[in-house]
């Protein structure tokens, strides 16, 4: 059986990217489940909590988020890192793992560590006319100082929009009402975590994104497939690729088996 744990399955790209991927896996017979300490709404796959995550020599485990530093009891441990400075690598002394991940050659290239770079499996979205709709924007993601939410409203209200939305998990809360709560008006308003991203993006014709740093990008992807318009000014390449799900999976594939 593949295990896939993480210690963060909040709201972000990452835990859908995990409950992806556990579909993914499932889906092509191979049994799979994702384990956390948060079973949020927008988990869409075979999920347990983290008392529940016992692993046998027979598991092949791939974890997330975690400072592991002992062997696990398994067939192979593999290190998924979706992460930059958030998670270094280098810094985290005696980590534990049989092989490496990465969602991005630059972020592979930023760690500065050997590993497998495999892009994220993309969600499955719905294409919905836009014609007709009056236009709104949207400002999709973590809410913190990387993600530039007020360089974003920015650009959109200085493009024209006066239906600005803010979606996405405050994840720095000072930083929220220091920065987010002052510019909300009108034209500007926080719409919460949302966990039907379908829903969301039928009801958006333009979306702007300005991170400072980025890993892999799965909103760009993302609004390309809905007919969105993408405003994207990020602060870095992150050379990343967007695979369809028959070779994102022979790629996993080799490296849980090699």
């Amino acid at each position: 059986m593949i295990k896939i744990i993480s210690g963060f399955t909040g709201p972000g790209g990452s835990t859908v990217s995990f409950s992806n991927l556990t579909n993914l896996f499932n889906d092509n017979g191979l049994e799979t489940c994702f384990y956390g300490p948060h079973l949020w709404d927008g988990i869409k796959c075979n999920f347990g909590t983290l008392d529940e995550f016992q692993p046998t020599k027979d598991d092949i485990v791939i974890y997330h988020y975690l400072k592991v530093t002992s062997d696990l009891p398994c067939k192979k441990a593999i290190l998924s890192c979706h992460e930059t400075v958030l998670f270094k690598i280098k810094e985290m002394e005696g980590l534990h793992y049989d092989a490496a991940h990465f969602v991005s050659t630059f972020q592979r290239d930023w760690q500065g560590v050997e590993g497998t770079v495999i892009p994220n499996v993309l969600t499955k979205f719905k294409k919905k006319s836009k014609e007709g709709m009056p236009r709104i924007a949207g400002i999709i993601g973590s809410i913190d100082e990387n993600k530039c939410v007020p360089m974003s409203v920015a650009r959109a209200l200085s493009d024209g929009h006066t239906d600005i939305r803010i979606y996405g998990s405050a994840t720095q809360p000072n930083y929220f009402f220091q920065q987010i709560i002052p510019i909300l008006s009108n034209k500007v308003s926080y719409r919460g975590v949302a966990s039907d991203m379908q829903e969301v993006y039928d009801t958006l014709t333009d979306v702007y994104h300005s991170p400072k740093l980025e890993t892999y990008n799965l909103i760009k992807p993302e609004c390309e497939s809905v007919g969105i318009t993408y405003h994207g000014d990020e602060g870095n390449d992150t050379q990343a690729e967007y695979w369809d799900d028959k070779k994102v999976f022979e790629a996993w594939q080799s490296l849980i088996f090699s």
